[in-house]
């Protein structure tokens, strides 16, 4: 299991594209995907970051690190979003993987925290068998 960050591996650009805007968006937020992995690649702030996990050449999970999640709490910030694993792949403490992984990348950046919508936690928590 390998987690690409895409700062670091910007030729996964176009395959993260597409998996997140599978995973997440609907008709009206594919550009959002689309723009602001893109423009992630060549920013000299901090954030965004995005990522995907990869298992035997096999795109099985990803997640973000942005700046605000559509929330009305401005003061806090990073935010972890867009978290999914592969059904198949659930159970298995990967998500867990990801969290820990955007979250080191955080304090590296310079952030003592991070936060993630409780309303995405009980989504994630409602479509997988197990967060961690």
């Amino acid at each position: 299991m390998n987690i690409i960050n895409l700062r670091e591996h910007p030729e996964y650009k176009e395959i993260a594209i597409t998996y997140f805007q599978s995973k997440w968006a609907d008709e009206d937020s594919m550009k959002v995907y689309e723009d602001s992995i893109t423009h992630s690649l060549t920013t000299d702030n901090p954030l965004p970051i995005w990522y995907l996990m990869e298992q035997s050449d096999e795109i099985i999970g990803c997640a973000g690190l942005i700046s605000n999640d559509f929330i009305s709490r401005m003061d806090l910030w990073p935010w972890i979003c867009a978290l999914y694993i592969e059904e198949n792949y659930r159970g298995r403490s990967l998500g867990e993987k990801l969290l820990t992984h955007a979250k080191a990348d955080a304090k590296k950046a310079g952030f003592n925290h991070v936060s993630i919508c409780a309303r995405t936690i009980l989504d994630i928590m409602k479509n997988m068998d197990s967060l961690i």
